[in-house]
């Protein structure tokens, strides 16, 4: 039995754009018909806002093990769709993935480093159908890297909570269509002492108190209008033999990851 999940992650630009009701990457994957299909119908035709909200290393055995803990996720979405991530399952090389719709052989990051994307991406489709969009990403992150130097605003605050912030300001103030949001206390955490360690752990449930924020946020300000939520890692993470946390490898542990999506209907 294949130990890999079978949906690809680089089908989340396609699904997204096809509930924004906007054309994909012009090199993306196809979406996924039933999630796309499933959300356009929650939102009586199309999202006209979508916030995406990208937590760093959020393994699918971590939404497994703690299923609890994830209690604000699943009460603000509507669909949970375990996926497998690229390889390798480092963070440039899987946010160029999700936001192009391809695989790295296409868009070219192939290891840990950090070069502008040329492939054509979710926010270029954004641009051509004329929406706003914003990335708010930890400073010097690859989000805040990756994507530059696009018709887009960009906010780079220094760690989590001031990006939460941000992104909270610009939910009320309803200035975008599409709104980007990473955070990488997680990753940060487990990689210094532990998937599982007390430390990580909080950070992980950092992340999901962020997310629920950004979900009350987008219900309060968001009226008008109906909002897609999602909830996107990046990939999961293992526990190497000296006890640390790492990913990077070809194993369920980093590739198997869940993405959540739900939609706020507009008039809530």
């Amino acid at each position: 039995m294949n130990a890999f999940h079978s949906l690809p992650m680089t089908s989340i630009a396609a699904t997204v754009a096809d509930v924004l009701g906007i054309e994909p990457p012009r090199q993306a994957e196809p979406a996924i018909g039933w999630l796309a299909d499933l959300l356009k119908d929650k939102a009586d035709g199309k999202a006209s806002r979508a916030v995406m909200y990208n937590p760093d290393a959020v393994a699918m055995w971590l939404v497994q093990n703690y299923t609890g803990e994830f209690a604000p996720v699943f009460r603000h979405t509507q669909a949970a769709v375990p996926l497998k991530t690229v390889a390798p399952a480092v963070t440039p090389v899987c946010f160029a993935s999700m936001y192009t719709g391809t695989q790295p052989s296409v868009h070219g990051v192939k290891k840990g480093e950090k070069p502008v994307v040329a492939t054509d991406s979710l926010f270029d489709a954004l641009i051509r159908a004329g929406k706003r969009a914003a990335i708010v990403a930890v400073d010097g992150s690859s989000m805040s890297k990756i994507y530059a130097g696009k018709a887009l605003d960009y906010y780079f605050p220094p760690y989590d909570e001031e990006v939460a912030q941000k992104a909270l300001e610009l939910i009320e103030q309803d200035r975008y269509d599409f709104i980007s949001v990473y955070t990488q206390s997680y990753d940060d955490a487990m990689h210094l002492t532990g998937t599982e360690s007390a430390v990580a752990l909080e950070a992980m449930r950092s992340q999901i108190r962020i997310f629920e924020q950004l979900a009350l946020a987008a219900e309060k300000y968001y009226r008008a209008h109906s909002t897609l939520l999602c909830f996107c890692t990046d990939h999961g993470v293992h526990t190497k033999e000296t006890g640390g946390g790492t990913h990077g490898e070809e194993i369920p542990e980093d590739m198997n990851i869940m993405h959540f999506f739900g939609i706020q209907p507009a008039g809530l």
